[in-house]
């Protein structure tokens, strides 16, 4: 017989067993939850009761630390592997002075079979594939600046009445193709071969393409930009259905190209106003011709923080990866056809306009704008797996840089909250339900605030090296009990002298009176500062004439003065000039 898999889950096990010790009827509840009768009546009997074994690796609280202390690292961007867990297992056996007594093997560490059961024990740990994050994201990507975002969002879409208006709701950002893409499909192959390669089918030339989709799921045509010239006569033929086409150096988009675009959108997007156009602060994308088209056009355009596009851009969120995904799947399966064909520039135009339509659905960009909470408006709908937390500073405090919101409800109400030691060590002894409550409390979602905590006493310099041991905020944060403070350490950071580092912008409104009269202040003191900067040209210009002058008077002077005082020649010296009686060489 087919063995029968079990109809519950353990939320569903865990009621029922609630409401058998409370005194419900066994029976009713077996027939309410679907559960075996005998399972149901083991678990009311404290049957499967988890004792620990008296030699084990280590203790409840032991174990309740060291998974607060992976979660905590997780949520700071500095994950834990396995093989890590069980040097650190090492670690706390040694600090509590069980290496003698031990069954583990403190050379090779704990076992598989133990790290599995560790596992099981604790079914909130799971294992992830870690994704690279550049380390600008990490300080730009901060709670404040995504509230700082939602607060001037809200503002337009009440403003605007935007409810249930999605499709006047757009955002536009450019993605580039280039640069060895590879299809991300696993190949068949003869079992037991180390090695299977698969031939470049694309060139290694840039190529952006700029993509402009509405809440509605509507998309404009694309732009697509070349490198250095267009492919050829008849590009426009094979390519997607009214799409833009431009051409820059190096392939990339640049002031002049974005303002073509920008004219390329007024034709394409509805007539109805105003229109929201999200997108993020690239100097190619701000500029006063920008601005003053859209304000004449009845556009707001609304820019993203610096360095949160993968997080509240909506085709960073759902589109760009299908799109690219797709492309290179089929310039795989094209090579599958013809061996010696490469996608180019000729090539490309006709390649996406057939993964277009496919990758740029409208369930693809209406999902991207619900994961961004742009619409439906949901701050709550934002992934803060995304937003890591930043580490300590060296002085102890949160080194999370401080922006500056336009708005004053993007600054948090609720002040931060700060935990203190107390006086009594915490000691391995912990209950595991106060452990629990920490490792939860440290992956729990975002907040406006992350913890920050001194410790009240500076450690001793070692007596060998005078070298003073890093702080451990995790302890004054009541993370892990100080008995494992030499061993759960947090990533130490040295204080440096504070160097002067480019600001980051926050998100604001470029189309406002505010932003634009900044714009046009600043273009006036870019410009007298030119001026000045060319009238000291002019005058240094001048300066070096004059003294170029100068120094051709002394050099002919000096010379006059030279024949003067030169001896009369004598009659053997050769010819000399009846006049002045010098020679007739130095008279010409």
């Amino acid at each position: 017989m087919p063995r029968k898999n079990k109809q519950y889950t353990k939320e569903v096990l865990g009621v029922a067993v609630e409401e058998v010790k409370a005194g419900a009827s066994l029976r009713k509840t077996v027939q309410k939850y679907g559960i075996p009768h005998t399972t149901l009546a083991d678990y009311r009997k404290n049957t499967y009761s988890h004792n620990p074994h008296p030699n084990s690796a280590l203790t409840p609280a032991e174990e309740e630390a060291l998974l607060s202390f992976i979660f905590w690292m997780a949520d700071h961007g500095f994950p834990i592997t396995r093989s890590l867990v069980k040097v650190l297992a090492i670690g706390i056996i040694r600090e509590s002075g069980r290496s003698n007594t031990t069954r583990v093997n403190l050379e090779k560490g704990p076992s598989d079979m133990w790290w599995s059961r560790f596992k099981a024990r604790h079914p909130a740990l799971t294992m992830r594939t870690a994704d690279s994050l550049d380390r600008a994201r990490v300080h730009g990507a901060t709670p404040e600046a995504i509230e700082g975002f939602f607060s001037n969002y809200e503002a337009l879409y009440i403003q605007h009445d935007l409810k249930n208006k999605r499709h006047l709701i757009f955002n536009c950002d450019e993605t580039g193709f280039g640069d060895k893409p590879r299809s991300r499909e696993k190949v068949l192959c003869q079992t037991g071969r180390k090695h299977i390669y698969q031939q470049q089918q694309t060139t290694r030339q840039h190529i952006t393409v700029h993509c402009c989709v509405s809440a509605a799921g509507e998309s404009i045509p694309p732009f697509i930009i070349f490198p250095g010239c267009l492919p050829s006569t008849a590009y426009r033929l094979d390519g997607p259905p009214n799409a833009l086409y431009g051409i820059q150096q190096k392939g990339y988009m640049d002031g002049e190209l974005f303002l073509k675009w920008l004219h390329h959108f007024i034709r394409y997007a509805p007539e109805e106003r105003p229109i929201i156009l999200i997108m993020d602060q690239h100097e190619t994308h701000v500029s006063k011709e920008v601005i003053v088209l859209c304000r004449d056009n009845k556009i707001e355009i609304l820019c993203l923080p610096a360095h949160t596009t993968h997080v509240l851009q909506s085709l960073d969120v759902a589109v760009f990866n299908p799109l690219k995904t797709a492309f290179s799947k089929m310039a795989s399966r094209m090579g599958l056809v013809r061996g010696d064909i490469v996608v180019g520039k000729k090539q490309f135009s006709p390649l996406l306009k057939h993964v277009y339509p496919t990758a740029v659905t409208a369930e693809n960009v209406k999902a991207g704008f619900r994961k961004a909470g742009i619409f439906p408006l949901s701050r709550e709908a934002v992934d803060t797996t995304q937003v890591v937390r930043i580490l300590p500073s060296a002085e102890g405090t949160d080194a999370t840089p401080a922006t500056s919101s336009p708005t004053p409800s993007s600054t948090p109400t609720t002040p931060p909250a700060i935990a203190t030691p107390s006086s009594t060590p915490t000691t391995a002894s912990a209950t595991p339900s106060s452990a629990s409550t920490t490792s939860a409390s440290a992956s729990a979602p975002l907040t406006g605030t992350n913890i920050s905590a001194t410790p009240s006493a500076t450690p001793a310099p070692c007596p060998t090296c005078k070298r003073v041991t890093p702080k451990n905020y995790l302890v004054a944060a009541g993370i892990i009990p100080e008995s494992l403070a030499n061993v759960l350490m947090s990533p130490a950071l040295e204080k440096q002298d504070k160097v002067r580092r480019r600001l980051l912008l926050p998100a604001r409104v470029i189309t406002s009176d505010e932003y634009f009269n900044l714009v046009a202040q600043k273009e006036a003191e870019e410009k007298e500062n030119e001026d000045k900067k060319k009238r000291k040209e002019d005058m240094a210009k001048k300066k070096e004439e004059r003294r170029q002058a100068q120094e051709e008077r002394r050099q002919v002077q000096q010379a006059k003065r030279q024949r003067k005082q030169a001896p009369p020649p004598a009659e053997q010296d050769g010819e000399h000039c009846a006049i002045c009686r010098c020679p007739t060489w130095l008279c010409r």
